[in-house]
């Protein structure tokens, strides 16, 4: 390597370390360095001193650096600024910001303690950042103006000569622009998501409340302890007026007493009642009142609903979740099957078998406008296709059938086209050759190549179906979801975590039973 390349490396590095220290934002009497910077929030701002470190030191120590040893120094600065970048664009919160709304274009905020420093990104950018700039560039464009240093000379023991091998800069600026667009592609997401991998953790008594129930306070318990000492007033009171109204349904309004009277007669009925329960029956009372109470107040899934005639009930919910998913996964397969050989171009092939100008345009525009229209189907989700069908034809499983039809048919249309495409092709020529026509062709050759496939295929989206069929019940399209939507809203979240488990369970088996039939199919 040439003195001058090294001298321009070790320049960039430097550039690196000292901007690091150097001020990046600053107005009298306000300056402030990458370093304060990464004190305060922005530990990542760290690697920046180290990438230009890392460049310097594989130059000075090998004679014959390659290229990537450049290039990714540089490009892990790139990717630091563009973290910063996007922490401050879309981060709400921290010591750092943008915020629009300042005057006279100083959107850069630094929050100070109790005070706000706001700052112009051009007018008070500091030399820090312009030098870190300066070297991430040089960096990232040294390679290119010094690629015949990257030369490297080869023995050819065959004929006895040296052979000059091309510099690889080309290959490595692809594979630099590549992971750098991916990266860049995360970061960019990361920050607007809000990810943060620590914030469950943080949130884990929430968690473990809203699972597990809360603690009970002194005012819980004294709310508790309330309703079972009233247990048996409100049941008491509850059987005086049901006694009252069948007393009095078949009565005319004029011949009925006053209300004063009724009170009286109710409130006889009660005590009447309540003086001929037996103690085991009010013991009872109590402690359903005080079980009853005692969920409401400390809430969570978990333990489960074990009430048999409610889980019977969750069950007879789940058949019909699962009848949703198979008839809308087998109205999908018998759709999509052949649908599909209009889409895959070899098959299409076999159906218009002319080369002509003509037949190739009709070719072209058929499997263009096959494959747009499984883009449509399988671009709506299944649950926004419940919607439009419960609007249309009202409540009920038929509109989740008819939303996991629409949807599987573009995705499996989709898929069964791909793996007819990527058939053996040797047997269609041996059978075209016989002379064989294409419906011949399709069923005897092409049919039992992609049989394992669309049988594997179709259970899958069988399974993913009965997931997909559980949740259309929330906008009305039958089966458990229906029930789990009302049991969230009223919430029960215990009976909830049972129908989760029954779910759970059901998939399971479907998955058990699944697997057996694909194993006859492969």
């Amino acid at each position: 390597m040439t003195k001058g390349y090294r001298i321009w490396v070790a320049i960039a590095g430097s550039m690196l370390v000292a901007g690091f220290f150097l001020p990046w934002l600053g107005k009298t009497p306000f300056f402030f360095s990458g370093l304060f910077f990464a004190t305060l929030g922005h530990a990542f701002l760290f690697i920046l001193p180290i990438s230009g470190i890392a460049a310097v030191v594989p130059v000075l120590i090998n004679k014959r650096p390659r290229p990537y040893q450049i290039l990714y120094p540089g490009m892990a600065g790139i990717l630091i600024l563009e973290i910063l970048i996007s922490v401050l664009i879309f981060k709400d919160s921290g010591v750092l910001m943008i915020s629009l709304s300042s005057p006279a274009m100083e959107i850069i905020k630094l929050n100070m303690d109790t005070s706000m420093i706001f700052f112009h990104p051009l007018k008070d950018l500091g030399p820090g950042l312009i030098l870190n700039f300066a070297g991430i560039c040089i960096l990232c464009l040294l390679p290119f103006f010094y690629k015949n240093q990257y030369q490297t000379i080869e023995k050819n023991q065959n004929f006895y000569r040296h052979i000059i091998q091309e510099p690889a800069v080309s290959i490595e600026y692809k594979r630099f622009g590549m992971i750098l667009s991916l990266f860049t592609v995360l970061i960019i997401t990361y920050a607007w998501c809000d990810v943060s991998p620590t914030k469950l953790w943080e949130n884990r008594g929430n968690a473990k409340e809203y699972l597990f129930g809360r603690q009970l306070s002194q005012s819980d318990m004294e709310y508790i302890n309330n309703q079972e000492k009233r247990a048996l007033e409100i049941e008491a009171a509850g059987l005086a007026r049901e006694f009252m109204s069948n007393k009095y349904r078949d009565v005319v309004f004029s011949q009925q007493p006053n209300a004063e009277q009724k009170a009286k007669e109710r409130d006889a009925v009660k005590q009447k009642l309540l003086a001929q329960m037996e103690e085991q029956e009010k013991q009872l009372i109590k402690n359903e009142a005080r079980k009853n109470a005692l969920i409401d107040k400390r809430g969570g899934y978990f333990p489960p609903e074990t009430s048999l005639p409610k889980i019977r009930g969750y069950i007879i919910a789940l058949i019909e979740t699962v009848a949703i998913a198979i008839w809308g996964t087998l109205l999908a397969v018998i759709c999509a099957i052949p649908i599909s050989f209009f889409a895959a171009k070899n098959t299409l092939k076999l159906i218009i078998s002319s080369e002509d100008l003509k037949s190739r345009s009709i070719r072209s525009s058929i499997t263009f406008f096959v494959r747009r229209f499984l883009d449509s189907c399988r671009g709506f989700n299944e649950f926004v296709m419940a919607l439009i069908f419960v609007a249309v034809i009202g409540l009920g499983p038929y509109a989740g059938i008819l939303a996991l039809w629409i949807h599987t048919f573009g995705i499996l249309g989709k898929v069964f086209s791909e793996q007819i495409e990527a058939i053996e092709s040797g047997q269609v020529e041996a059978l075209t050759s016989t002379g064989a026509g294409a419906f011949q062709i399709i069923a005897f050759s092409v049919m039992p190549q992609i049989m394992p496939v669309l049988v594997s295929y179709t259970l899958l989206r069988f399974e993913s179906n009965v997931r997909s069929a559980a949740i259309l019940g929330f906008v009305g399209a039958g089966g458990i979801g229906f029930l789990i939507f009302d049991k969230l809203n009223g919430y029960l979240f215990r009976e909830v975590c049972t129908m989760m488990i029954i779910i759970i369970m059901t998939v399971g088996i479907i998955d058990h039973f699944c697997g057996k039939i694909r194993m006859k199919f492969i």
